[in-house]
């Protein structure tokens, strides 16, 4: 192995053990730079559309409420600035132990799919109870699904009109959208979450969601300060939620696909 190699491998490695990886470190970044995973990674997706961004200020998530958001693709990088299109939407709402979510992705005016899921959690962690998911691709009736599920502690059984299955799991199943009030309530900020993690018709094993530090990021007409959360994962792509300080989930950069609160009830 070259000794630059093994210098630079070394060195990722110390950096790792400490926990202070960019993904992870917990310390305030300031915007700017042409590395697309630092300075900060968590923004490094959108810094093509941030500049336009207007965070909405009104509402909380800390109780019932519903939520829209823009989904934003990343399609590589010009200058060092991501280049940015709106590619769908999502919506969801809380009521008391259920969210209802719609998500639209667009290819095109005549190909886009859309997920439609009712949940119904529990517990302190908003654990998964049960589920039904629907599945639609624009002109392809035949592609529809339909998933109904349930979890009873110990592991997830998912029905469709073909088959049953059960899978086991190790920790809390807790689905990605049921996240978003704890992420509001800032429970997260002095314990790390470790769960199992329902996203549509998968199951994701030992993920981690852990506070990350504050970030100042770049808005139209100045900066703002936001609260940073890292998800990592078995099988999941690193995501970070950026949190503003009355608890409204922001931002959400997942690398190609990303999300930007554009209205909060």
């Amino acid at each position: 192995m070259k000794r630059r190699t093994f210098l630079k491998l070394s060195t990722l490695a110390a950096l790792a053990a400490q926990g202070n990886l960019p993904l992870l470190a917990a310390k305030k970044y300031s915007w700017g730079g042409d590395n697309r995973f630092t300075d900060p990674a968590a923004i490094e997706p959108i810094t093509g559309f941030l500049p336009n961004c207007s965070p909405p200020t009104g509402g909380d998530m800390k109780s019932d409420f519903s939520a829209k958001y823009k989904m934003l693709r990343q399609d590589g990088q010009a200058d060092g600035v991501s280049r940015n299109e709106e590619m769908g939407s999502l919506e969801m709402t809380f009521a008391g132990n259920t969210c209802n979510s719609t998500e639209i992705r667009v290819k095109s005016d005549s190909d886009y799919n859309t997920v439609h899921i009712d949940l119904e959690f529990q517990g302190q962690y908003n654990s998964a109870k049960s589920w039904t998911l629907e599945s639609t691709f624009f002109g392809h009736p035949e592609a529809r699904l339909v998933e109904r599920g349930n979890w009873d502690g110990n592991a997830m059984s998912v029905q469709t009109k073909s088959w049953t299955n059960s899978y086991p799991t190790g920790k809390l199943l807790i689905a990605r959208y049921a996240l978003w009030p704890l992420l509001a309530s800032g429970v997260l900020k002095n314990t790390p979450l470790m769960f199992d993690m329902l996203e549509d018709c998968s199951l994701r094993r030992a993920q981690t969601l852990k506070y990350a530090g504050e970030i100042e990021i770049p808005v139209a007409g100045g900066t703002a300060v936001l609260d940073s959360y890292a998800h990592t994962g078995y099988a999941s792509v690193p995501t970070h939620y950026l949190v503003d300080e009355a608890g409204r989930v922001q931002l959400i950069t997942m690398q190609t696909v990303n999300w930007a609160l554009t209205e909060l009830t």
